[in-house]
């Protein structure tokens, strides 16, 4: 029983690192997040979850478990709308390349508190407003060869010359070598962590999020250029690997009850297993797990058509080289007369790590 479980006492600091664990109400956030609690202690984690207001309500009670097993609070972070109210409010059907439900629910206010959270534009070691600082803007290079640009004063400069020491030897081994040399990615770990994002009290920032080396390579990349210049580290991407099958069976161990929608063949537990960006094989299935759930998408796609006075959809698909719109009243149809559509289980939620930060028209 979950009574039963032992939890772990809050520890004290022991790094100079905050982690602020991007939550989204499923198994490898949570992985993440434990992980991030055991290597750097209670007070140095923040678990933040944004809530879209169309979650399955076993979500709600995955996230109170989650709670009492870390001794961890969540914060929440709800904008008073729901999906379908942000479309009405954008004007716009969110579909397969433009996703404003995540930009305004969980991408958008998650960044601002970040930004609110540990402001910008300060040197990274003293801290002094950079507006009113003498010092110059450092270019340095991520240890995936990615350009980022950090405010270092010129004061901290002349006062640490071995810190300025390791800045001049990494230009010289990258003029020599380029950037995805060995010399570059060895000689870019000594000052690595004097040019991320820092809190006030000089902390370095990590933005955690629960995706895997297995299911998500491409979306590591993603991630690590949509936060920046906050830094990101992926758990779940280094040893232990662990998949989701591993991850239950621990919880079960432990008295605790995945979240229903795995057990249905979801891959992920966000937006009730709805999801703009999820294709045809997956709407399909929400539509035989969860028929009611989907009706309802299918009554508020048809709403959103009439407010609108277009015939937008949020599916569309590919026939004799033309692309067509396709409703969630056909696809329902077409797969009642028996049609099939492949469902890739493995498909993840992508909320978090967007193309490119352009999609939601912010500049770093």
């Amino acid at each position: 029983m979950l009574s039963e479980v032992e939890v772990e006492t809050p520890g004290p600091r022991d790094c100079d690192t905050d982690c602020i664990v991007m939550y989204g109400g499923g198994l490898t956030s949570y992985e993440a997040a434990r992980r991030a609690i055991d290597r750097y202690g209670h007070d140095a984690v923040e678990i933040w979850f944004a809530d879209t207001r169309m979650e399955d309500e076993d979500l709600y009670r995955f996230n109170r478990d989650v709670e009492i097993i870390l001794n961890h609070k969540i914060r929440v972070f709800d904008q008073g709308l729901d999906v379908w109210e942000i479309f009405h409010k954008e004007r716009f059907l969110g579909n397969s390349r433009v996703d404003p439900c995540s930009k305004f629910l969980k991408r958008v206010p998650l960044r601002k508190a970040l930004e609110k959270q540990y402001p910008s534009r300060a040197c990274v070691i003293c801290n002094e407003s950079w507006t009113n600082s003498s010092g110059e803007n450092i270019h340095v290079l991520d240890i995936d060869g990615t350009e980022i640009r950090e405010a270092i004063c010129s004061n901290c400069l002349e006062e640490d010359p071995e810190y300025s020491s390791s800045i001049n030897h990494l230009k010289l081994v990258i003029e020599e070598e380029g950037t995805n040399s060995t010399r570059a990615r060895i000689s870019i770990r000594p000052v690595q962590g004097r040019v991320e994002r820092c809190s006030v009290e000089g902390r370095f920032v990590r933005v955690v999020l629960g995706m895997d080396i297995i299911d998500d390579c491409d979306r590591l990349h993603r991630a690590k250029s949509y936060w920046r210049p906050f830094f990101n580290w992926f758990p779940l991407a280094e040893p232990p690997f662990e998949n989701k099958t591993m991850i239950i069976e621990k919880l079960r161990s432990i008295g605790i009850k995945e979240p229903r929608l795995y057990g249905a063949g979801f891959a992920h537990n966000n937006c009730g297993g709805f999801c703009v960006k999820a294709g045809l094989g997956q709407m399909v299935h929400l539509f035989q797990t969860l028929p009611e759930r989907y009706l309802e998408h299918e009554r508020k796609e048809l709403e959103f058509q009439k407010f609108i006075g277009s015939d937008v959809t949020i599916l569309s698909e590919t026939r004799n080289g033309e692309r067509r719109n396709l409703t969630l009243r056909e696809l329902r149809k077409r797969a009642e007369a028996g049609e099939e559509f492949r469902f890739n289980k493995g498909t993840a939620c992508a909320c978090l790590n967007p193309t490119s930060p352009e999609v939601d028209e912010i500049a770093w």
